[in-house]
């Protein structure tokens, strides 16, 4: 059950973030009109029955309250006021900041701790808790897109095979019975010469095909897996303007700019922490008093921007104030008091701003609970360090300051096996690697110029039914002349073997010889240039020990280098078990039992958290579960799906098509009207059952005090 708790939790941490972001940017908007209620009234609700489901009372109160005021709004058709607007707002700030501090393993942290000088959290989850994301449907149209054109090039693939044996087929006929010649020989020749040119054009149109369909499929994967940065960064505005109430600067605007950038959202996650330290930062080096603001022509109320852009594969996000900006005057006094500069030197502001980000550098003359203790700025600095990235602080145009952390956008965690070659860490993916061998100098062989050594050579040295290619390694990374010790080259103090990476891809086995193999780790890989190397065969840099890299392969360009460079053989045999006889008695398990249909049940709810809670839970007890997420898309999957609906549950307030309109629906129609309806809702009103048995229910579950056993009867008693 605790892992179905850490589950939902992560569900429903998704689900939070995209209903406040999608009621602040109908706040954002300007006035509401009852439409606009009637969303946000949705949302709110939706949020608070989720809310319901992890039992997250204190979100859940929140949203009850602000979803009775929402219903006064829209029962009454009142006109909407600023005041109401405000509650509006205050009650989303309250609900992420209940969800920021439950993620900081707390109920009661302190909403301003002191920035302390620990490294950024990993980017990885080490609770065994999955993380969600919400994925835009034309992505996944782009990734079948991609998928249709990679079964095209297959098929044309088979084609080309086909007609490969056609033609092997004609030219067989066509040269007649032994000794006898049917056809003028350089007539076939020439014809035979066309048809192979023809077809090689034809593999050269399908190499390209796959090719760009590859390339398709890396960018659309990828894109799969980035986030836009307001759902990490959109709701740090309503903390901001918190801070500073509590801290007595009074109140602030912020601005956001570039919350629709995409970037991996660990690395924005990881970035968060940073940039709430800036934002504190920016409230006190940023106060000025409201008549030398006036007096400079700036608004009465400062202003914070925070921004996100894209610049090639680097992300910037920026914290920016129109405060009084930095004093250069006191940066450098202190810097002398802390031997980080000589008196003499000269105070460039470049050099200047860059020392602000050293540990234990403060310009305040006393500490409070915001700043004053000099470590926000280094956190800062090394979060950016972390994520191999860089951060500079700059003077503000017209005024204030302006601090940008730029980083890789993208991290992704990965099993590398680490090896030496020459003077560099490389890191080979684990997921190619078949196995690891020692290579005795006696096994090796030369054929026809090529060296290969024989998997089984200790088991049967006197067969070469196993031959794989060796190569070094080293020849791949700009050593071009690098060798192997054949016969008597025998690396010192290696016992006269090779250590060897066996990589095995797409049936295709090859043997990299390496220096030396260090260790197998997990480790965060970014999009950070390998400066001197190919980026296309070297994609990712990490840095598991600070100061020293490790370029990380990409084992696909690795082989096709390999291939192009003349290599041949190494092609893999079938698996042990693929054979026919594998499976004793020549059948499959099971095949006398009884072929008994698992019954369907189709779960409609606009709740995220509550889908994977029900489907869950009727999986664990041998439901086959179908889901929707309201009546429309429900109505359309019964329809059109080749599954056959055995019940169907479904919540009542949904956006498009509601639970009663979908019950009204079904109850219709003569092909769906045997299906039972189960109504499941937090709406509880006896004149709301009423209508919903009376409409054709079968059943009526109220989700308050939902108890798993009620659902699995209900099922089970309308099956």
């Amino acid at each position: 059950m605790e892992a179905l708790r850490q589950e939902l939790l992560a569900v429903f941490d998704a689900e939070y973030r995209d209903h406040l972001r999608v009621v602040r940017d109908i706040l954002a908007a300007g006035p509401m009109d009852s439409r606009a209620i009637g969303e946000v009234f949705r949302r709110v609700h939706s949020l608070k029955g989720a809310a319901r489901v992890v039992e997250r009372t204190d979100i859940e109160t929140i949203a009850h309250t602000l979803e009775s005021r929402l219903f006064r709004l829209l029962d009454a058709a009142e006109t909407v006021t600023p005041e109401d607007l405000a509650a509006i707002g205050e009650a989303m700030d309250r609900i992420d900041s209940c969800m920021q501090d439950a993620s900081d393993g707390s109920d009661d942290a302190d909403p301003f701790p002191t920035p302390q000088p620990v490294p950024p959290a990993p980017l990885s989850r080490d609770d065994g808790a999955e993380s969600y994301v919400q994925v835009p449907v034309s992505r996944l149209d782009a990734l079948v897109s991609v998928m249709h054109d990679v079964l095209g090039a297959s098929a044309r693939q088979e084609r080309l095979w086909a007609e490969l044996e056609d033609l092997t087929a004609a030219a067989t006929r066509r040269a007649g019975p032994a000794g006898a010649v049917a056809v003028d020989p350089a007539a076939e020749l020439a014809r035979l010469t066309r048809a192979l040119s023809a077809l090689a054009r034809e593999r050269g149109r399908i190499a390209g095909q796959v090719d760009r369909a590859m390339l398709r499929l890396d960018e659309e994967v990828r894109a799969v897996t980035l986030v836009p940065a307001g759902t990490v960064f959109g709701s740090l505005a309503g903390m901001v303007r918190q801070i500073a109430r509590e801290h007595g600067t009074g109140e602030v605007m912020v601005r956001l700019a570039g919350m629709d950038v995409r970037a991996d959202r660990r690395v924005m996650q990881a970035l968060r922490d940073p940039v709430i330290h800036l934002l504190r930062n920016a409230i006190v080096h940023g106060q000025e008093d409201p008549a030398r603001r006036q007096e400079a022509g700036k608004p009465a109320v400062p202003v914070l921007t925070l921004s996100v852009r894209m610049v090639g594969v680097r992300l910037l996000v920026s914290v920016a104030d129109d405060g009084r900006g930095p004093d250069l005057e006191a940066i450098a006094a202190r810097a002398v008091r802390q031997g980080l500069m000589a008196p003499d030197d000269p105070p460039v502001p470049e050099t200047l701003l860059a020392l602000v980000f050293a540990p234990g550098f403060s310009t305040r003359g006393e500490a409070d609970r915001l700043s004053g203790r000099g470590m926000g700025l280094s956190v800062v600095a090394e979060a950016a360090r972390t994520l191999h990235g860089s951060v500079r602080m700059e003077i503000g145009s017209p005024w204030g300051t302006v601090v940008t952390m730029a980083v890789p956008v993208s991290q992704r965690q990965r099993t590398i096996l680490m090896v030496e070659v020459g003077d560099m860490t490389i890191g080979v993916p684990g997921r190619v690697i078949e196995r690891l061998v020692r290579v005795r100098q006696g096994d090796i062989r030369v054929v026809d110029g090529r060296t290969y050594f024989p998997l089984n050579a200790r088991r049967d040295p006197q067969t070469d039914a196993a031959l794989v290619p060796l190569v070094p390694l080293a020849a791949f990374l700009g050593r071009p002349d690098a060798g192997l010790p054949v016969h008597d080259g025998a690396r010192e103090g290696q016992e006269g073997a090779l250590s060897v990476v066996l990589v095995a891809m797409d049936g295709v086995r090859c043997g990299f010889a390496v220096d030396q193999m260090c260790e197998v780790r997990i480790l965060q890989i970014s999009d950070a240039e390998a400066v001197g190397l190919d980026s296309a065969l070297v994609p990712g840099v990490s840095w598991p020990r600070g100061d020293r890299p490790v370029f990380v392969l990409s084992p696909d360009t690795l082989l096709d280098r390999w291939r192009k460079a003349g290599a041949t053989g190494g092609h893999l045999g079938g698996a042990p078990g693929d054979g026919p006889g594998d499976s004793p008695g020549g059948g499959t398990a099971g095949g006398n039992a009884a072929s008994r249909r698992t019954p369907t049940v189709l779960v409609v709810d606009d709740s995220i958290t509550t889908r994977t809670l029900q489907k869950t839970i009727l999986q664990t007890h041998g439901y086959d579960v179908v889901l929707a997420t309201d009546g429309v898309e429900a109505l359309s999957m019964l329809h059109r799906s080749s599954h056959r609906i055995d019940v169907i549950v479904t919540d009542v307030e949904m956006p498009r098509m509601d639970g009663f309109a979908l019950l009204d629906a079904v109850r219709s129609d003569p092909r769906l009207s045997s299906i039972p309806v189960v109504l499941m809702t937090s709406r509880n009103e006896e004149a709301d059952i009423r209508r919903g048995l009376e409409g054709g229910a079968r059943a009526y579950i109220t989700k308050q005090g939902f108890e798993q056993g009620d659902l699995l009867d209900t099922i089970r008693g309308v099956l």
